[in-house]
């Protein structure tokens, strides 16, 4: 550079947009004193303004060898590993910063926010719970607990968080998206959609409480307003290929085809709804007419609980923290078990590591008429189905493999009788879905030449229900 420019010019430009000069102004100076902490940080800032946080990490690293005392940067260090993908590594610096200034919020905040990300929900809880000793009005902080309760399916203690935040900030629209979630996954679908139009009121470019209303919509049966609500979303994000899945798919469902059916057929080639219009293609194909098309999971199980008629046993397998299962219980008179590790899924499924969706072991607390079996299902079913040998009435599956399908199935062959009523809560409309549950079970009614019927179907959920005839 001809011209000697000063730090002060360098963070004027900076303070003005014009990073890249300002970036090379402060390299100048960096030239001229490669262990100035406060160039070196400037430089990463600027690395972190245009998305190089790989860069700014390594500006960030020999800052902070120089000055490792130093708050700010071990919580730009946490930041940076953060958008790189390196949860662990962030995470340390999180704790180094929170060691530092345990009454600054931010490290607090941040750190809870990626140990939900890990499903580390405890330990989430206990940092935000920290955080909110500093500031206990903080209406994110609110929302960010409520969201976690929503990640580790506790719908009912989400709700008392989530209306805090509003409660604090009655203008936080992605607080009244998610409270109307919690109350949507509790089968509170009035209470749902007040939330979400309350949401979409705030702000009226935010695509997730129109396609959240449309799910409410449907099971209110209100076709008309779930396909409005889909046009204003497809309207505010025109490229959005689910949102124009949806779209088109509930619009044909309804009998809209001339207006709809030739998108669904110009985005076969998408390849991020791919999986949405195969399941689409697979259900036309196998059905003269559709199942009811479902918006919630908490219908879907009532659907399927009113269609089991046979006396017999009530099974779920996939308990986790209990969601469905109380559900499930409330809405029946007899007992029913359910089946779970606790300890997570025994193997990689998609993008979820082996061991998600664990429990840490801890069985959650559930109503009375629910009976808890711990273990794999290859070890607790045979035992439990030497003391019960009444046929399944109630079937809800909800493990996500095939292999866990494919031995539920294998072992109840013999009590899955005309009448029986199974719930699959991934099987169409993602990623591998006819590689898990749906491989599964078109293996087994092959297999023990059962018949069956659709009762249902949700793109929204993945679910179906089913009925052996």
């Amino acid at each position: 550079m001809k011209k000697n420019f000063s730090l002060k010019d360098g963070i004027e430009y900076h303070k003005a947009g014009n990073l890249q000069l300002a970036d090379k102004i402060y390299k100048s100076l960096l030239d001229l004193d490669p262990l100035n902490v406060k160039l070196l940080s400037l430089r990463a800032i600027i690395a972190q303004s245009f998305d190089r946080f790989d860069v700014a990490i390594k500006f960030f690293e020999k800052a902070n060898l120089l000055q490792p005392k130093e708050v700010n940067i071990q919580l730009q260090l946490a930041i940076s590993y953060g958008h790189i993908g390196n949860l662990e590594k962030a995470n340390l610096y999180y704790e180094n910063a929170i060691e530092l200034a345990p009454g600054n919020i931010e490290p607090l905040v941040n750190y809870g926010n990626n140990l939900t990300k890990l499903h580390r929900f405890e330990e989430a809880l206990n940092v935000y719970e920290r955080a909110l000793k500093i500031e206990p009005g903080f209406a994110k902080l609110h929302y960010n607990i409520g969201t976690m309760h929503l990640k580790e399916m506790s719908p009912d203690r989400a709700i008392g968080w989530l209306e805090k935040a509003v409660t604090l900030d009655v203008n936080y629209s992605t607080a009244w998206n998610s409270l109307g979630v919690a109350f949507s996954e509790l089968g509170n679908l009035r209470q749902a959609l007040e939330a979400y139009q309350k949401a979409s009121a705030l702000d009226p470019l935010m695509v997730e409480p129109l396609f959240n209303m449309h799910a409410v919509y449907i099971d209110l049966d209100l076709p008309d307003l779930s396909i409005k609500a889909l046009e204003k979303a497809v309207s505010i994000d025109k490229h959005n290929n689910t949102l124009n899945f949806f779209l088109s798919m509930t619009s044909q469902y309804y009998g809209h085809e001339d207006k709809n059916m030739p998108l669904l057929d110009l985005m076969s080639g998408e390849l991020d709804v791919s999986p949405e219009i195969s399941s689409w293609n697979y259900l036309k194909s196998i059905c003269l007419s559709l199942p009811l098309l479902v918006g919630t999971n908490t219908k879907t199980i009532e659907i399927a609980i009113a269609a089991a008629k046979i006396s017999g046993l009530n099974l779920e397998f996939g308990v986790y923290k209990g969601k469905s299962i109380r559900t499930i219980a409330a809405l029946i008179k007899e007992s029913i078990h359910g089946f779970d590790s606790f300890e997570g899924i025994p193997e990689n499924w998609n993008n979820e590591p082996k061991g998600s969706y664990s429990a840490g072991g801890r069985l959650p607390e559930v109503p009375k008429n629910v009976i808890l079996h711990k273990g794999w299902f290859n070890e607790t079913l045979p035992i439990f189905l030497e003391k019960y040998k009444q046929p399944v009435s109630f079937l809800h599956i909800d493990c996500d493999l095939y292999s866990s399908t494919k031995t539920i199935l294998d072992l109840l062959s013999t009590k899955i009788l005309k009448g029986t009523v199974i719930v699959f809560d991934e099987f169409i409309g993602y990623q591998s879905w006819n590689q898990d549950e749906f491989k599964a079970f078109m293996e087994a009614a092959q297999l023990y030449r059962w018949d069956y019927e659709l009762l249902s179907f949700s793109f929204v959920t993945k679910q179906v229900a089913i009925i052996i005839k």
